[in-house]
């Protein structure tokens, strides 16, 4: 358990789904107060497990709506599952969407230390963790474009990123 970054043990993610729909939020309360609302129960993911040790690379692949950006959500903390456990040893950064979080008026090398000190890491550990970033991301010959000129083809599709600084 020790190189295991990533532990996720049965872990389910339950969504409930108006089953009609409420025009405003006046009408939500009301609806909710009365006790009128209707919900049907939505699994986004069911007794998901998996371990994550160090050094590895994991793929989520499925197809729209199969619960790939659920589980991520979860194991970055933006969503505690409905049940089960996940144990995360070290740094996480998600980045659901391209560019997420990016200032796309800076270039990339400002990025990178805008959102290392945003996570709280100093300009020292940021300078020596830049070439493995740069090297990760695959924009070597793009870092001093501001990102707002990227093309789709320059960079790679991230879904999400794990970096276990």
């Amino acid at each position: 358990m020790e190189n295991t970054i990533v532990s996720i043990k049965n872990v389910s993610m339950k969504f409930n789904l108006a089953s009609e729909k409420t025009d405003s939020f006046k009408e939500y309360l009301v609806k909710r107060i009365k006790g009128k609302l209707n919900y049907n129960e939505f699994y986004a993911i069911n007794d998901v497990s998996l371990n994550v040790k160090k050094g590895e690379s994991l793929g989520i692949l499925g197809a729209n709506g199969s619960g790939k950006s659920t589980l991520l959500k979860c194991i970055s903390g933006i969503y505690s599952p409905t049940c089960g456990k996940i144990e995360v040893n070290g740094t996480i950064a998600p980045l659901i969407e391209l560019g997420a979080g990016f200032d796309p008026e800076l270039t990339a090398r400002e990025n990178i230390f805008l959102n290392g000190a945003v996570m709280g890491y100093s300009k020292n550990f940021m300078q020596q963790k830049y070439e493995e970033i740069v090297e990760f991301s695959e924009l070597e010959k793009f870092i001093d474009v501001p990102i707002k000129n990227f093309h789709q083809e320059w960079a790679p599709d991230w879904g999400f990123l794990l970096q276990h600084l």
